[in-house]
């Protein structure tokens, strides 16, 4: 059972993991797998405008999903390409999640 997790939203995972019939650590991918699914369009339409705004910068075309393969392999790479982006959650502020 993920332990780091809030205490409302580990005990919501353990109740699905049981009536599920499921390992929590399962359950816990299986939940971010269907989250990240569910959340795809607005995710994915983020992507297509910063990869619109990095192509209109450097007169280069970018694909949205060249931009993603980048996000995920070199994410210091993208934030470089993008110094004037505000992210939700800084490294310095505490997370919940962290």
């Amino acid at each position: 059972m993920p332990q780091d997790l809030p205490d409302y939203e580990r005990d919501l995972l353990a109740a699905l993991a049981y009536f599920l019939g499921r390992d929590p650590e399962a359950q816990a991918r299986a939940c971010l797998c269907m989250y990240l699914r569910q959340a795809e369009p607005r995710i994915m339409a983020q992507v297509r405008y910063y990869a619109h705004r990095l192509s209109a910068q450097t007169g280069q075309p970018l694909e949205p999903y060249d931009l993603l393969a980048m996000i995920a392999q070199s994410p210091e790479a993208v934030t470089a390409m993008l110094p004037d982006l505000e992210q939700v959650h800084h490294p310095d502020q505490p997370d919940v999640f962290s």
